[in-house]
């Protein structure tokens, strides 16, 4: 996705976000999270958009401040000072990441981007159904786990060997999953084929959703050792 898109993603995921938390009960459970509260989960995402505004202005990552008492208002400042920051007409900018290929504001804009709808997500939670993640995104946050999150994180050594095919209207990954190493495939045989929307493979994945609207051929234990990965790393 291009900077500006994944830049107006981030900001309508905010505004959902924020409609979200004021509509719910501050200590209304989140079905997502479990364990947490609304005022929990919105002090969460405020503290990570205050670290990331300090990250990129300080060039190094630093120990998150504590949140304040009011996690609202403290969100929507860290929010507004994120807007202001990530800029997409800077998105080629230099500028200190944890992605080893990516040193650009545009990795935060794209990461940003998904941790917002996640999040987004969990508050939705809180008041019912959660909607879905428009397809272009959602597909680009199925890459940006399989990539960045499995490709830099490395899971707890999987017991045996595993290769998934995972497809989606448009796109697919081929992921090899083995005792110290994630591979990815361009061709061969996978033991099982993951298949389904783009936005119920991404909740899925996130583990914010469940896999009525995806189908599996092949191994359920592959695509269980997948999903076990990702949990792990994310």
């Amino acid at each position: 996705m291009r900077p500006e898109s994944l830049a107006l993603a981030l900001r309508v995921a905010i505004g959902e976000f924020r409609a979200a938390v004021t509509t719910a009960p501050p200590d209304a459970p989140v079905p997502t999270c479990p364990g947490w509260t609304v005022d929990q989960l919105t002090a969460h995402l405020g503290q990570v958009f205050a670290l990331v505004v300090d990250w990129i202005r300080t060039g190094r990552r630093r120990a998150p401040m504590p949140v304040p008492a009011a996690p609202l208002d403290h969100f929507t400042v860290s929010a507004e000072n994120l807007l202001d920051l990530l800029d997409p007409r800077q998105a080629d900018r230099p500028c200190a990441t944890w992605c080893p290929w990516d040193h650009t504001l545009g990795f935060w804009i794209r990461r940003m981007a998904h941790e917002a709808v996640i999040h987004r997500a969990d508050a939705e939670s809180a008041l019912g159904p959660v909607s879905p993640v428009p397809a272009g995104l959602a597909a680009d946050g199925v890459h940006e786990l399989l990539t960045l999150w499995l490709g830099t994180r490395q899971p707890p050594r999987v017991v045996g060997e595993h290769v998934v095919r995972l497809e989606v209207p448009g796109r697919a990954w081929t992921i090899g999953l083995n005792p110290w190493v994630i591979d990815y495939h361009d061709g061969g045989e996978p033991d099982a084929v993951l298949r389904g929307p783009a936005s119920a493979l991404d909740l899925w994945l996130w583990g914010r959703g469940d896999a009525a609207e995806l189908t599996v051929e092949g191994d359920q234990s592959a695509v269980a050792a997948l999903r076990a990965a990702i949990a792990a790393v994310t």
